[in-house]
């Protein structure tokens, strides 16, 4: 019994020591506007850690669940673990999500959110970089429709390379394992 646990432990260390795969195929540069009007491009953030979602402000679910479990996440750093990271929310509602709303949405949770948005072409064309997707659906409703989207969120590297993302369905912990391996 003893080996097994001595292997299971050598087996484990080994592990968490192998470095994260870069997912080259996918991802890349962009630029867009944030909640203040600002031009915000990826590349010249460099140097930081990035977590990018694609969502809208208007979504009842997997949006606000994501961002609380960014939250949580986020709370478990340490302060100089936060100054290494930036959180990005890029809109995939472009006609409704004016800069105001992505601002007032956004200041609803307790962390520092870079909101961006951009034109339909241009989000079409950044989500398709990043093998992601969303699609405007027709509502008998009020809000008179809704986004079906994608709902990981990737960690981006200091160089800008996707080093992984972590699913709706996974828990927050699962992201805290993908951060810590990049701080």
């Amino acid at each position: 019994m003893r080996r097994i646990l001595i292997c299971f432990l050598l087996i484990s260390a080994s592990c968490a020591d192998e470095e994260l795969e870069i997912y080259d195929t996918i991802g890349g540069d962009f630029v867009l506007h944030d909640q203040f009007g600002d031009k915000y491009q990826l590349s010249e953030h460099n140097g930081k850690i990035r977590l990018l979602f694609f969502g809208f402000t208007h979504c009842p679910d997997i949006c606000p669940t994501t961002l609380a479990e960014v939250q949580e996440v986020w709370q478990q750093l340490s302060a100089e673990q936060q100054q290494q990271i930036e959180i990005l929310f890029a809109s995939v509602d472009p006609e409704r999500d004016s800069s105001d709303l992505l601002r007032d949405y956004l200041g609803s949770f307790d962390l520092p959110v870079i909101g961006l948005r951009g034109s339909d072409a241009e989000m079409l064309e950044i989500t398709a970089k990043y093998a992601s997707f969303y699609e405007k659906v027709s509502l008998d409703s009020a809000l008179m429709y809704t986004i079906d989207h994608s709902s990981q969120t990737f960690v981006i590297d200091r160089q800008g390379e996707i080093r992984g993302w972590v699913t709706y369905d996974q828990p927050p912990s699962a992201l805290l394992e993908l951060l810590s391996r990049l701080l």
